[in-house]
Parts: C-alpha cells; structure tokens; sequence
C-alpha cells in the first residue's frame, strides 16, 4: 500500500536525522516511524537501548533503534518506502544513517507502555519499571555488567514506582540483582561511593552469583 504524505514523511526523517543531540534524534525518528506505520494499523513501542538512551537523556547511548511491532510484509513494504534496505530484524538507512530493529511484536505479559508527545506526534514506549526489569535479566542472567551501570542511571530518574518496579521483578526472578544495584544506588547517592566504585561492586556482585 501506498504510503499516504511519503513525501512530508520523508521530510520529516531526514529532519529528525539532522538532530544533532544523539538523545532526542533516537526519538524523533521512532516518532516519523510510529506515524508511518499507523498507516498500517501498527502501533510500534520503543524499547531496548533506545528508550534506556530517552530515559537517562543520553547518558547512556545507542546507535540502534528498538521497536516493538507486529512486523510481516506491511512492515517492510513501509520502511522500504521510507528508504529503509533490511537485512533479517534490522533495517538500515544508509543516506540517513538510521539503524532500527523489531526485535518482537508486543510487551510481555504484565509489561505496560507510555504514550510521548514529540513535536506533536504520539509515540508509545516501554514503562521505565518494565524497562528496568528487562535490564536486570539482562545484567543477572546473561552477565551483561554496562546493563547494571544501565539500572543505575534508571533510579536516578527519581520517577520509578517502586512498587510496581518490586513486583514485576518478583515475576522474572530479579529481585536480589534489584537489591544489590540499589545498595549501590543510595552509596552513590549520600556520596560515599564513586560511580566506578560502584561499577566494580556491581561486577564483583556478578562473579558471585
């Protein structure tokens, strides 16, 4: 189908391309993407590194981007009118150096999303709790430690609901890797432990368990 406005759509990308602060780049171009794909009744969630790199503004970088989507020939016929070449998950734009990947097609059971305004148009993205949680499985499980440091920078957003986050840390088994990271967390906060100390500690943390 035919993508109705591709012109304004393509301007619109190259825009968000030109976006010189690496932070809000990320997002608007997930907000050109979303806008495109409604077209096709998808409603593509931002997730992954990306909407860690949204959240900590850019403390933590990606040259990715991550959506969830339902996928299939519709998706790809947009993104290749959008100027996209795809290569399995990924699709790539080489003229506008944009990098995006549907990793999956919806939230897991009991994830939520939340709705961003960027310039005027909507875009959903993973809750910071959800967020958080997929990050500790990454840094318990798979021993990824920057997924740790990444946790990190989340609590300090000052805008976690903490019971929720404990709950949905319960369910994938995370709740000592969330204890550990927020001792760490509140030694940096009343300043007696540096942020590489803190790293270390969360290495240490992963050798032994």
């Amino acid at each position: 189908m035919p993508l109705k406005n591709l012109d304004k759509l393509n301007e619109e990308l190259k825009k968000a391309a030109r976006e010189k602060d690496h932070a809000k780049r990320g997002i608007k171009i997930a907000a050109v993407l979303a806008k495109a794909l409604r077209q096709i009744d998808q409603e593509p969630i931002l997730v992954g590194g990306s909407a860690v790199e949204f959240y900590t503004e850019g403390k933590y970088a990606t040259k990715d981007i991550d959506m969830l989507a339902p996928g299939g020939r519709e998706l790809w016929n947009v993104m290749k009118q959008l100027g996209f070449e795809r290569l399995g998950k990924d699709y790539t734009h080489e003229k506008f150096k944009i990098y995006v990947e549907f990793p999956g097609d919806v939230l897991g059971e009991g994830e939520t999303s939340d709705i961003l305004d960027v310039n005027g148009m909507p875009l959903r993205i993973i809750s910071v709790e959800d967020l958080i949680v997929n990050r500790l499985c990454q840094y318990k499980f798979w021993k990824v430690l920057v997924e740790g440091v990444n946790v990190l920078l989340l609590l300090e957003l000052g805008q976690v609901d903490k019971e929720r986050l404990l709950v949905q840390a319960q369910k994938k088994d995370v709740v000592d890797a969330l204890e550990a990271i927020s001792t760490a967390y509140e030694e940096i906060y009343r300043k007696k432990l540096s942020p590489k100390k803190a790293a270390q500690k969360l290495q240490e943390w992963l050798w032994s368990h």
